[in-house]
């Protein structure tokens, strides 16, 4: 299968935006932006199963969303969550389901740009998924854990939670059309990011272009 492609299997619809898979040690996960969400879990650890569970909200892109996923995290100030499977003694057969579904994509490698701890820009190449299906090159400016990509008018509804990858086809970001990105080093737990990092696959693409402030907040964490 060609890289691209490759590259597009792992992006799936989340709600009435989009998603990307992510593999860590054990199993594979769903990265989000927030406002795809419904609605935000309880803001608390005691939470009742059915509160973190989510009806219907995977699918292939293109497709009706018909596959159950539990949150792990969410952050809604930095507009990032994470998704894994049901529990599966309780919901064997959503489980099942949304293991096939994870069977049919292919996960996505998480950059390991370190954090800027200096508030100097970074700026480079990078890569977001358009609504038609193609990947648009463009540039990406990176301060404070924030990701400003460039050209803007390649951000529309629908796109958000789509991953922005740097030119070897690792995820850096989060796209949000609502307001800047979420570059993952800085917004996922450490110790998340280091499951997915020791989770080996990844597919390096050609470089070919493609037709024309950390702030202080209250993170709801279930890892």
């Amino acid at each position: 299968m060609h890289p691209n492609r490759l590259l597009l299997s792992a992006v799936l619809r989340v709600g009435e935006g989009r998603g990307f898979l992510v593999k860590r040690h054990h199993d594979c996960i769903v990265i989000t932006a927030a406002h795809c969400l419904p609605d935000l879990p309880p803001p608390h650890p005691c939470a009742y199963l059915e509160e973190l569970t989510y009806r219907r909200l995977l699918g292939p892109l293109g497709t009706e969303p018909t596959v159950w996923a539990h949150i792990l995290f969410v952050d809604p100030v930095a507009d990032i969550a994470v998704l894994g499977a049901p529990d599966g003694q309780v919901l064997s057969e959503q489980a099942d389901t949304y293991e096939a579904l994870m069977a049919s994509a292919h996960p996505l490698a998480v950059a390991e740009a370190p954090i800027q701890r200096d508030h100097k820009a970074a700026e480079g190449e990078a890569r977001v998924l358009s609504l038609d299906g193609h990947w648009r090159d463009g540039r990406v400016v990176r301060r404070g854990g924030w990701l400003a990509f460039t050209p803007e008018a390649f951000f529309e509804p629908g796109m958000s939670g789509s991953p922005i990858i740097d030119m070897s086809g690792k995820a850096i970001g989060v796209a949000s059309v609502n307001f800047r990105s979420p570059a993952l080093v800085h917004h996922l737990p450490t110790g998340l990011l280091r499951s997915i990092r020791g989770a080996r696959r990844h597919v390096e693409i050609p470089h070919k272009k493609a037709p024309p402030l950390r702030n202080t907040h209250v993170q709801i964490r279930l890892l």
